[in-house]
């Protein structure tokens, strides 16, 4: 009988966000901005809303981090970023399946997935 692999976590995102992570966020933000911009579609502006929120939360978390540099600031970030993540996954799957109604749905989930990738276990 074999033995099973032992579960390794993910690793954690670098907190602070390094300069490179926080680019790719801001990237995301303005990406989602001109798609919020460019839909009328209900659904699509709900997701697209609570993602640019959440990467705004993620930014500003980042930013009060840096200032205070405590633990409670580091767990708060980590919640936020994990939260922020999870929902961009929700949302570029929801923006995979109506990419034909939305024009800049390949560059909204170009930009996820730069910042998906820059967060170790995203």
């Amino acid at each position: 009988m074999a033995t099973p692999a032992p579960l390794i976590p993910p690793a954690a995102p670098t907190i602070p966000l390094t300069d490179e992570t926080k680019e790719a966020y801001q990237e995301l933000y303005t990406k989602l901005e001109a798609a919020i911009v460019a839909t009328a579609d209900d659904d699509v502006l709900r997701g697209l809303n609570a993602s640019q929120q959440a990467v705004d939360d993620t930014l500003t978390q980042d930013t009060a981090y840096r200032l205070h540099a405590d633990t409670a600031q580091f767990a708060a970030l980590l919640k936020q970023i994990n939260s922020t993540n999870d929902g961009l996954k929700t949302l570029k799957d929801q923006i995979a399946a109506l990419a034909t109604h939305l024009a800049q749905g390949a560059a909204v989930i170009a930009a996820i997935n730069k910042v998906l990738t820059l967060i170790p276990g995203a």
